[in-house]
């Protein structure tokens, strides 16, 4: 296998970055709408963590079409693990989250928790209860800010997956991997970073969660960046491998 040529391998990183300019216009303004929240509706930093949470069940939902996409049928039982998987991870995610925001602010109402016993129905039942929690609590993160997070991705999947054909000559199960790299990262450095809010008594401080908004823009397009140019030049470089 014959390595790329430089000038070939600049060409190709432009091209994503054309391709890339709506995606990151939509990334951005989507990540700038809690700024609203913060400001006109005094909202403290449980609002972004949770709203947050939700963005990883949008990204889920794209990453299961995308595995579709590129596997067909055949492709179900591994969009089922990956559902089951990835609820299970996002569901233990936002039942933490709901035990540290009350660090945030005073005290909200409950939701009533579900609990079947059933072994293979906790993923859904974890999801369930935050999402619950959060229909009660805090119902405005359901429209405005939820429609923005899924517009963004929806973008990135017509621009990147369909139109750029990043992923093709992957395979389903190497897509499944693809949202806990970015997710891990992303989550630990805004945890970590209300935690700091929290502990100053910043957690509703118009200015901290200001820079925690924008802390969050600056890291998730460095994730968004790098995770589409990786994809581009591996795909790139299977199809120069198949040509020689």
């Amino acid at each position: 296998m014959s390595a790329r040529p430089e000038s070939q391998k600049k060409d190709g990183d432009a091209l994503v970055m054309e391709r890339d300019r709506l995606p990151v216009i939509a990334l951005i303004a989507a990540n700038l709408i809690p700024l609203v929240g913060i400001f006109l509706f005094d909202w403290d930093v449980r609002y972004l963590l949770l709203l947050y949470w939700l963005e990883n069940l949008v990204v889920g939902a794209f990453t299961a079409i995308r595995m579709f996409s590129v596997g067909g049928i055949g492709a179900l039982p591994m969009v089922l693990f990956f559902s089951f998987h990835y609820s299970f991870f996002c569901g233990g995610h936002g039942m933490i989250l709901l035990g540290v925001t009350s660090l945030a602010g005073p005290e909200n109402q409950e939701a009533p928790f579900q609990e079947s016993g059933i072994p293979f129905l906790i993923p859904l039942e974890l999801l369930g209860n935050t999402l619950a929690w959060i229909k009660l609590n805090m119902p405005d993160l359901l429209f405005v800010p939820l429609l923005a997070m899924v517009l963004s991705h929806a973008v990135s999947l017509i621009r990147h997956h369909w139109l750029g054909r990043e992923d093709e000559g992957r395979k389903a199960q190497d897509i499944m991997s693809d949202p806990y790299r970015r997710i891990f990262v992303l989550h630990l450095a805004i945890i970590a970073g209300s935690f700091f809010i929290v502990s100053t008594g910043g957690g509703s401080a118009a200015p901290m969660l200001a820079l925690l908004v924008g802390g969050k823009i600056w890291l998730d397009l460095r994730l968004h960046r790098k995770a589409h140019l990786d994809r581009h030049r591996k795909a790139t470089s299977m199809d120069s491998d198949r040509t020689l």
